[in-house]
């Protein structure tokens, strides 16, 4: 029995957070990002299959501050341009808004991010 080589791991897994600050310095963490989105009291969590665009704009009029897109698949989104026009609607009104992806590989998820940059206040990892 053979043993699977085990896979290197990626270089950004091992950053201490000195380097990530040096990295991505205007990156803001924790009630820095809060604030900045207008500090959210009412927050409409992801729903697979239920948090596309007109939901949203139904939630805001009902006073959500803060809205979750539903979650979406990394490498779809990042592969697959009639997925990511059929899934990611958004529209100028309808800030903040959080994208939420589902993946399993770090390079594939910035990839999928990407594409929303400039139009999302955030991006959230799906783990479980």
């Amino acid at each position: 029995m053979t043993v699977p080589e085990t896979p290197a791991v990626p270089a950004h897994f091992t950053m201490s957070e000195d380097e990530i600050i040096a990295k991505f310095p205007n990156r803001l963490r924790g009630y820095d990002l809060f604030r900045k989105m207008g500090s959210p009291k009412h927050v409409v969590a992801p729903m697979v299959d239920q948090s596309e665009l007109a939901w949203r704009i139904l939630s805001r009029r009902y006073d959500a501050d803060l809205c979750y897109t539903p979650m979406f698949h990394a490498r779809l989104f990042h592969q697959d341009k009639k997925y990511r026009d059929e899934q990611w609607q958004t529209n100028e009104d309808e800030r903040p808004v959080i994208v939420q992806f589902c993946a399993n590989d770090p390079d594939v998820l910035l990839k999928a991010a990407s594409f929303v940059v400039g139009q999302a206040d955030a991006v959230d990892l799906n783990l479980g």
